[in-house]
């Protein structure tokens, strides 16, 4: 294996033009490219000179039945880092441009915003920003998105507080009945309000206590008198799954209604 250096702001290429070689690494101003050859393919690896960072992919491959690399050139920009960008907010370092090694910055927000990570990063000699870039977020939540026949009661949007959902006659709430306001971002989905049958809604409850199944020590007699218990009142077992879903879904609004009292 052998390899050597090649300073790209030079252009200066080893590489012959052969049909079984692959071609010259792509060129990248302001890097340094060091080739690495072995029997089965070249190695590009590129680095930025001092004061620039790179953009892209560092190491490029080729093997030599494709003869092509791998992936585009990536890029050298000024800066020992990528400068930092905070957006609805401020920033404040000891110059703009170019980002030099070690230097510190700090953050603040604009007004109505808060900040989320660290106020300030530091550049690091691997071309990366300790702690992360923090972002900027609203410090009051947006109104909750609803669906039609939903309606909600809140106080304010400011962090820490509720709201709280409920729905139109006719209608029964389906997900969360009450959300927060947590770091300017609701604690989950709004809900919706689905429709009550009407079949549902006014049909009256005929399932009866002696025709539930109940479990006892002898299972068998137990079913032989809920089947003798259905033939009686005139039922089929599809009726009275019916006639039960019907006593749940009352029970389901019932409960909800109560707790939004």
């Amino acid at each position: 294996m052998k390899s050597w250096f090649m300073p790209c702001i030079l252009a200066a290429w080893l590489f012959p033009a052969s049909g079984d070689l692959c071609l010259n690494p792509p060129p990248v101003n302001f890097s340094i490219l060091v080739v690495t050859v072995t029997e089965e393919r070249f190695l590009a690896t590129y680095y930025c000179i001092r004061g620039y960072h790179l953009i892209g992919k560092k190491e490029l491959f080729c093997n030599k039945s494709s003869l092509e690399w791998d992936s585009p050139a990536p890029t050298c920009l000024l800066g020992h880092c990528p400068n930092p960008v905070l957006i609805n907010g401020q920033l404040n370092s000891s110059k703009l441009e170019p980002v030099s090694e070690e230097e510190i910055v700090t953050f603040k927000c604009d007004t109505n915003y808060i900040l989320k990570g660290s106020n300030w990063t530091q550049c690091q000699k691997d071309h990366t920003w300790t702690p992360p870039l923090p972002i900027c977020i609203r410090e009051q939540c947006k109104p909750p998105q609803r669906s039609n026949h939903v309606h909600f009661k809140a106080s304010n949007f400011n962090p820490g507080s509720r709201v709280t959902f409920y729905c139109e006659d006719g209608y029964q709430l389906i997900g969360e009945q009450s959300l927060q306001c947590i770091n300017g971002e609701w604690s989950g989905e709004s809900p919706i309000c689905e429709e009550v049958l009407e079949a549902i809604r006014e049909a009256p409850v005929e399932a009866e206590e002696s025709c539930v199944f109940r479990e006892r020590n002898n299972i068998c007699e137990n079913v032989q008198r809920m089947m003798q218990c259905q033939k009686e009142n005139r039922k089929t077992l599809e009726e009275l799954k019916y006639s039960m879903e019907i006593k749940k879904l009352q029970l389901e609004k019932i409960k909800a209604v109560m707790s939004t009292e």
